[in-house]
């Protein structure tokens, strides 16, 4: 463990220069990779992903707590090009385990729902 990180409840949280950063286990956020809690100003990311992908899903939920665009769309355009940009071997793993059928749906009813 690093000096900006501690554990909470066997939950890992690393503090960055602005955000905490919990890190939680799969059963928590499934089928999502990510969370940002823009109201309580914190991110939450996936334990099981693979080190690039988190590290892309963490500068993505990170992005999200800064971002004030209203549309929703838009708004993961940006977070995406965004981490893309900083970590773009997590961008290309994330969007291939991204595939899955699970995830597709996912995407599927977010884009019906408008959210």
């Amino acid at each position: 463990m690093s000096p900006n990180q501690c554990r909470v409840q066997n939950l890992l949280i690393t503090m960055s220069p602005e955000f905490p950063i919990v890190i939680v286990g799969k059963e928590e956020l499934y089928p999502f990779f990510g969370k940002a809690d823009c109201k309580e100003q914190i991110a939450y990311v996936r334990d099981d992903l693979p080190k690039s992908v988190k590290k892309f899903v963490t500068s993505h939920e990170l992005y999200h707590l800064r971002d004030e665009t209203k549309w929703w769309v838009w708004r993961e355009y940006r977070a995406n090009f965004h981490a893309a940009l900083r970590h773009p071997w997590g961008f290309i793993v994330c969007a291939m385990i991204s595939l899955s059928m699970t995830r597709l749906r996912c995407y599927y009813n977010r884009f019906k729902e408008g959210k």
